[in-house]
């Protein structure tokens, strides 16, 4: 089926993927801002002058990117700025040691963060830099102010390593689990909107998939042309030939509508031996043209291999449509046009 109609899924998922990622951002920028005030104002009367610089500086960083995002709405670069405070806060934060050196401590919950924030991929280069830049600092001591013990040093890289570790683990197979789902939900709408002996479009895709991808995106549909086909005389050939007979002769017919359409062109069962093509930015011309072409080729295949002498023809009707809200209407001027092709003889397009 046209491509364009499997955006709308991508789209649903990629909205709760975003949805994810604000209340993220907006936690680290609200709540995490807000302990950090709080420790901050609670430590201008230490010694540690840089440390309440720190958690201010931070804070208010927090609280001017989430500002700026409900201003340009750029999740994206709100996400990646906010990373890059939350490395930087780390980082500054065991270089200055933090109240009574417990600078490790608070860092346990940021890797978690920037897996939020900037997906699984990114965010596992992210962690491992962070673990690459911490152990230089820790174990060059005379880089940092603060001084950690050697054991104390050893200890939390492991168990920062860990604390990595499982949050990547969960991450990667939630990611994984999505998009487990997100193809099971998939399968199983290309099972509704399939005919099941000629594997084309039915009626329900018509319904349910291209009408509303025609209002959203009606830039990559119009104008379209719809040609109604209808295999003549199709009763007669199952009353002589049997119905097998004829399930093949309709398996056959979709397999010449997949031969002679383009790829961003639909073929749709919606009857019995009724079939709708839908030609995005198609003339009325090129759609005749098109037709014309399949209708030869009706007449010249033998679709019957016990009966090769047995011709099977079609009639075709076309109808042109500029916009969402015609759609219904091409489809009934089409059908009037095919049964002007009926009464006029059949075996042409109208």
């Amino acid at each position: 089926m046209h491509a364009a109609l499997q955006r709308p899924h991508n789209k649903q998922a990629q909205k709760i993927d975003e949805r994810r990622r604000r209340y993220i951002l907006a936690f680290v920028s609200y709540i995490t801002s807000a302990v950090m005030f709080i420790y901050g104002f609670k430590n201008l009367s230490s010694e540690q002058v840089l440390l309440p610089v720190i958690l201010f500086g931070t804070g208010l960083a927090f609280l001017l990117n989430i500002l700026w995002f409900h201003l340009s709405r750029n999740l994206q670069r709100a996400c990646v700025i906010e990373a890059v405070l939350v490395g930087s806060f780390v980082l500054s934060l065991v270089y200055q040691g933090g109240f009574n050196n417990t600078a490790l401590y608070w860092v346990f919950p940021f890797p978690a963060i920037l897996f939020g924030l900037l997906g699984v991929r990114i965010a596992l280069l992210s962690n491992a830099i962070l673990v690459l830049v911490l152990c230089l600092m820790l174990f060059v001591p005379e880089l940092i102010l603060a001084q950690y013990k050697d054991a104390e040093a050893s200890r939390f890289i492991a168990s920062l390593l860990i604390v990595i570790t499982v949050c990547w683990i969960n991450d990667h197979y939630r990611e994984r689990s999505h998009q487990a789902m997100d193809l099971l939900q998939q399968s199983k709408e290309l099972q509704a909107n399939t005919d099941a002996l000629t594997e084309l479009a039915n009626r329900r895709f018509i319904d349910a998939s291209l009408l509303p991808s025609l209002a959203l995106q009606p830039a990559q549909f119009f104008p379209l042309s719809l040609i109604m086909c209808d295999i003549d005389h199709f009763k007669q050939l199952n009353d002589r030939f049997g119905h097998n007979v004829g399930d093949d002769v309709l398996k056959a017919v979709a397999q010449l509508f997949r031969q002679y359409l383009r790829q961003q062109d639909m073929a749709c069962r919606i009857g019995g031996e009724e079939f709708l093509l839908v030609l995005p930015h198609t003339s009325r011309a090129d759609a005749f043209l098109v037709a014309e072409k399949i209708r030869s080729q009706f007449e010249q295949q033998r679709f019957i291999a016990t009966a090769p002498e047995y011709a099977v023809t079609a009639s075709f009707g076309i109808a042109l449509c500029d916009n969402a809200e015609d759609f219904n209407q091409a489809v009934k001027q089409a059908d009037q046009q095919l049964y002007l092709s009926k009464r006029n003889g059949r075996n042409q397009v109208s």
